[in-house]
């Protein structure tokens, strides 16, 4: 027996009712000569007409299930809902309530609801430890990362920090480098030396003066390292120029001026590999930042040399130190290079007063050009120092004493500072001429176009992910500048130890002060100077933040609170990569400052 359901498409057509047609159903009608054939092809056409009308309040129909369907299913889920909320919610669908507002208001319902339950039985504290968990490891991975920017300038107390020279019988130190608790540094006579940092004295903070307690000799290497079993020798037979320590504490990397890169074993200074591969001094040398997810695939390093050539290396252990990739690009002798991240690091070539931000992976080179403008006092002439402060930021400092703020996202510096630690004085006419006639003399003075000599930053650091940025001349001064909250510019923060009595920095916005000056802002250019802590020239810096050791989550070791900072600085009486400035009263050695927090000073 067939049925609607089991029939034929073609034949389960519905009868339209007469009753639901509208209007008055017409009489059949003969055409072509009485043949007997209706008019239904009229009736199909007027109800496609009405089909678009039909299938608009289906659909209204259909929206308005779906609504009291999701409307029941909240309320489902929210329990029982008494009889009063059902007529409010009724009532406010009578006001023409929209679907979104519906939805609005039950979910804020649903919310108190929630928040009643926890006032009455408490929360779940496993819950809220996953939650901690899980924030505390997104800050560690942003802080490797370098995404994390801390704002710690202001907390520390800089003018009562301790300091302690430590020296050996070496020439001038060319280069320092720290990984706490070890400090390592190098001199022009070929010399690798690695001390032990004491930490700091509470008890000595509190007395004036503070305790000085050097830091202890530990290992101690010169030239070549002759090894009767050992089938190349190892060693300097060159000035060492540059130096880095790797961030696991594994490695010591030295480059000198005869070409060579060694790596070192940085537990006992037991030379590992030399590297020939530049052909010329090694004057800049850096290793990336290293996460704890990192570690297994060992050190990255960056090389910069006088052949104007960035080079890397991969240490992945004791038997895999190999060279990776050369980077080409600078016109001039690379003076130094700052490890941004992994993969990336920037460089400044010198004479060529370009800085280079290198993406080893993607093969890709930006270019900042560091040129003066034509309005500065003083021109640049060499960039000679480079400080990562973020994978976006990075600062350099030049010979003209100018200190520039740059991103990667810009090619012109976004903020400089110029004559950042000053100029030196003229000496008086008569002590650099040779004539004793005063009247010659006076003569003289009025065709005397000389210029105050700008002071040129030999040594520049930054604290990575923080608002510190150090830099050093000759002046016997490390000074302190705070970067902006925004990144786009540069504060005068103060110097390490005491004040000094007055000095004029140029470059400031609308003639800011900025706390340079404990009196009168000078009218001139020259800087009036105390005597430095420093004795001799600034040739390389190093800095570490002493945090607290604390657990974390899973029973390891973790740095938790700021404690203060360690600051390492490399003087002697002649500058790194040359000897036409000398220190009369220069100290050939090394500078410890230990910088307290200002609660704790």
């Amino acid at each position: 027996m067939s049925s609607f359901f089991t029939a034929p498409a073609s034949q389960r057509k519905r009868k339209r009712p007469e009753n639901d047609r509208p209007g008055k159903p017409r009489k059949r009608q003969d055409v072509d000569g009485g043949t007997g054939r209706s008019t239904d092809r009229r009736m199909k056409t007027s109800d496609r007409t009405r089909q678009p009308q039909r299938q608009a309040r289906e659909r209204e129909q259909q929206d308005e299930r779906d609504e009291s369907i999701s409307g029941s299913d909240a309320d489902t889920d929210e329990g029982s809902v008494s009889a009063g909320s059902i007529e409010e919610s009724e009532a406010s669908s009578e006001e023409d309530e929209t679907a979104a507002e519906r939805r609005v208001r039950l979910a804020q319902r649903y919310l108190d609801k929630l928040k009643g339950e926890v006032d009455e039985a408490g929360f779940d504290a496993e819950d809220l430890d996953k939650d901690h968990i899980a924030r505390r490891l997104k800050e560690d991975v942003d802080e490797a990362k370098g995404r994390q920017f801390r704002l710690i300038a202001n907390t520390l107390d800089f003018e009562n920090a301790d300091h302690v020279n430590f020296r050996a019988d070496t020439l001038s130190t060319t280069a320092v480098a720290v990984c706490k608790p070890y400090v390592y540094t190098t001199s022009k006579d070929k010399t690798l030396i690695k001390w032990q940092l004491q930490p700091p004295s509470e008890e000595g903070r509190q007395r004036k003066g503070g305790v000085k307690r050097k830091p202890k000799q530990m290992a101690f290497v010169k030239g070549i390292k002759i090894k009767a079993s050992s089938s190349q020798q190892h060693g300097h037979t060159g000035a060492i120029l540059s130096l880095a320590a790797s961030p696991d504490g594994s490695y010591v990397a030295t480059g000198g001026a005869d070409k060579k890169l060694i790596i070192w074993r940085a537990s006992d200074l037991t030379p590992l590999k030399t590297f020939y591969t530049h052909r010329d001094g090694v004057t800049g040398l850096d290793f990336a930042p290293m996460s704890s997810n990192q570690s297994g695939f060992g050190a990255q390093l960056f090389s910069a040399s006088m052949d104007r050539s960035i080079k890397t290396y991969s240490l992945a252990g004791d038997d895999s130190l190999a060279y990776v990739e050369t980077l080409f690009g600078h016109q001039d002798h690379v003076l130094a290079v700052s490890a941004m991240a992994q993969d990336q690091c920037v460089s400044i070539g010198a004479r060529d007063r370009s800085a280079r931000l290198w993406k080893v992976v993607d093969e890709t080179q930006l270019k900042f050009l560091g040129d003066s403008s034509r309005n500065d006092e003083y021109q640049t002439g060499s960039l000679d120092c480079v400080a990562a402060i973020s994978p976006q930021n990075f600062v350099t400092g030049s010979d003209s004493g100018a200190l520039q703020l740059w991103s990667m996202h810009k090619k012109k510096s976004l903020f400089t500072i110029q004559t950042a630690h000053g100029v030196d004085e003229l000496p008086p006419l008569k002590e650099v001429t040779s004539e004793s006639d005063p009247k010659v003399i006076e003569e003289l003075k009025k065709s005397d176009n000389r210029r105050p000599t700008p002071r040129g930053i030999t040594a520049l650091i930054a604290l990575p992910g923080t608002d510190i940025v150090l830099s050093g001349s000759w002046d016997g001064w490390i000074r302190i500048w705070k970067v902006s909250d925004d990144k786009r510019s540069i504060v005068y923060h103060g110097v390490l130890g005491k004040s000094e009595q007055s000095i004029h920095v140029d470059g400031l916005p609308n003639g800011m002060t900025n706390g340079l000056t404990n009196g009168d802002h000078p009218t001139t250019a020259e800087a009036k100077l105390s005597a430095g802590p420093i004795r001799g020239v600034i040739n390389s810096l190093a800095v570490v933040e002493r945090r607290k050791e604390t657990t974390n989550e899973f029973g390891g070791k973790k740095e938790g609170e700021t404690e203060g900072l360690c600051v390492v600085a490399g003087t002697g009486k002649e500058m790194r990569l040359g000897s036409w400035l000398k220190a009369k009263n220069g100290r050939n050695g090394a500078i410890v400052f230990e910088i307290p927090l200002k609660d704790a000073a």
